[in-house]
C-alpha cells in the first residue's frame, strides 16, 4: 500500500508540472524583462562559515571566485550576501565587532572581505546585495556568550532584550521599540551605503521572533517595525537613489504579520521597500488534514494579491530541500523539477526572479538535478 501510494503521489506530481509547462507560452519564457529578472543566490553566514572562515586573503579570493562561478553556471545574476547576521560584520566598521563566523576569535582578518567580494562580483558581471539581520545579536547560548564577551555588549545593552529561544537557548536581540535600535542600525547601513558600491541592501525575516516581546500587541510590533523600515529606505535613497532596499519576509503571509513585517504596508505605500521576496519553501503536494495541498502555488497567490503596488517581487526557494523525506512535504522527495515547476508557477503569477537559499547547496550532489532543471527554464 505504502508502494502505490508513493507513486500516485509522484504521478500527481508529474500532472501538476506539466500542467503548469504547458501553460507558459514561448512569449513568457522569452520576454523582453528576462534580461531583467533577478536570478539569485543567498550567501548565508552558515555558508561562510563553512567555506570561508580563517582563510587568508590569498585563499579567501580563490574560493569566493570558485563560488561566484558555480553561481553563474547555474544561470543566476545576484548574490546576497550576508555582511552582517549576528550584530557583528563582516568588514571594519565603527558599530559593530568583527564577525565570529568570518574570524573565530573576532580579529581583523588583515583585509576587506566585503570589498574583496563586491569587485569579485562586480567583475563576473553579478549583481551584489549585503545582507543584514537588523535585530539579531544573537542565535544561542554559545554566540550569546562570545557577544557578552565584546565590549559592545555593555554599549548595547541599554536598548537589548535577552530571551529564551528553542531548546531554552539564550538569545540577545536590540529592542525594535527603542529609538537607539533604529539609530545603530540605520547607521550601520550608512555605513556600507557610503563606503561600497553595493547594489542593494537586504534584510531577512528576523523581527519579532518567538520568546521576544511575545506579550506586545501585533499593532505595535508592526510599527516598531515600520519606524526602522521607512528610515532605512529613506537613508538609503538620501545617499545612493540607485541603491535597492528589499525585504524577505516568513513565506506565510499571517506568520510575517504576527512577526511585526507590516507586509500590507509594505506593498501599498511607498516609502519602505524597493521588492519583497518572500520565502516560499513548500512544494505543491503539501499534505495537512484537508488532504494534499498546492502550498507553493497557494502561498504565492496570496502574496501577488496583496502586491498593491506591484513592485518588483521575487520567491524565495528552498534549494536546501533538494530531495529531502518529509511526511508531510512530500514534493522533494518525488521529483528532482521541484525548483523548476516552482519558478515557472511564480513566472505565471507575475513574479519577476527567485533567490535560493543557500549556496552550500550549490556544491552538494543531492541537489544537482534540481540546479540542471532550474537553469535550463
Amino acid at each position: 500500500m505504502k508502494k502505490r501510494h508513493k507513486t500516485i503521489l509522484a504521478c500527481l506530481l508529474t500532472c501538476i508540472m506539466l500542467f503548469s509547462l504547458l501553460a507558459v507560452s514561448p512569449s513568457m519564457e522569452i520576454s523582453a524583462k528576462a534580461a531583467d529578472t533577478k536570478k539569485a543566490c543567498w550567501i548565508s553566514f552558515l555558508d561562510i562559515e563553512v567555506l570561508l572562515q580563517d582563510k587568508t586573503e590569498k585563499e579567501f579570493r580563490a574560493k569566493v571566485s570558485d563560488m561566484y562561478d558555480n553561481v553563474i553556471k547555474y544561470g543566476m545574476n545576484t548574490v546576497i550576501v550576508h555582511v552582517r547576521a549576528l550584530g557583528d560584520a563582516m568588514y571594519p566598521s565603527d558599530y559593530y565587532p568583527w564577525a565570529e563566523y568570518f574570524t573565530t576569535d573576532r580579529s581583523d582578518p588583515g583585509y576587506d572581505p566585503l570589498q574583496i567580494m563586491l569587485d569579485l562580483a562586480h567583475q563576473k558581471g553579478l549583481k551584489f546585495e549585503a545582507w543584514i539581520n537588523p535585530y539579531r545579536l544573537s542565535r544561542d547560548s554559545e554566540s550569546t556568550a562570545s557577544f557578552k564577551a565584546t565590549p559592545y555588549y555593555e554599549r548595547f545593552r541599554p536598548f537589548t532584550i535577552e530571551y529564551k529561544a528553542s531548546a531554552r537557548q539564550t538569545c540577545l536581540v536590540l529592542d525594535p521599540a527603542k529609538q537607539e535600535t533604529r539609530e545603530l542600525i540605520t547607521n550601520g547601513v550608512e555605513e556600507i551605503v557610503r563606503n561600497y558600491d553595493v547594489d542593494g541592501i537586504h534584510f531577512d525575516d528576523y523581527f519579532y521572533v518567538s520568546g521576544m516581546a511575545d506579550n506586545l500587541d501585533i499593532a505595535s510590533k508592526k510599527a516598531n517595525v515600520n519606524a526602522l523600515v521607512s528610515q532605512v529606505y529613506d537613508t538609503i535613497k538620501s545617499i545612493n537613489p540607485s541603491c535597492t532596499f528589499g525585504i524577505s519576509p516568513a513565506g506565510n503571509p499571517d506568520n510575517a504579520r504576527k512577526q511585526g513585517a507590516d507586509i500590507d504596508t509594505w506593498l501599498s505605500a511607498p516609502g519602505y521597500i524597493d521588492y519583497i521576496m518572500p520565502q516560499i519553501y513548500w512544494t505543491d503536494i503539501y499534505v495537512t488534514s484537508k488532504g494534499v495541498e498546492r502550498m507553493f502555488t497557494n502561498r504565492c497567490t496570496a502574496w501577488q494579491e496583496i502586491n498593491q503596488q506591484g513592485i518588483p517581487i521575487y520567491v524565495g526557494l528552498a534549494l536546501y530541500q533538494a530531495g529531502t523525506k518529509s511526511k508531510t512535504d512530500l514534493g522533494w522527495a518525488s521529483s528532482d523539477n521541484n525548483l523548476a515547476y516552482q519558478y515557472l508557477t511564480a513566472k505565471q503569477l507575475g513574479y519577476d526572479g527567485y533567490a535560493l537559499f543557500r549556496y552550500e547547496w550549490l556544491e552538494k550532489d543531492i541537489a544537482t538535478k534540481e540546479l540542471n532543471h532550474l537553469k535550463d527554464y
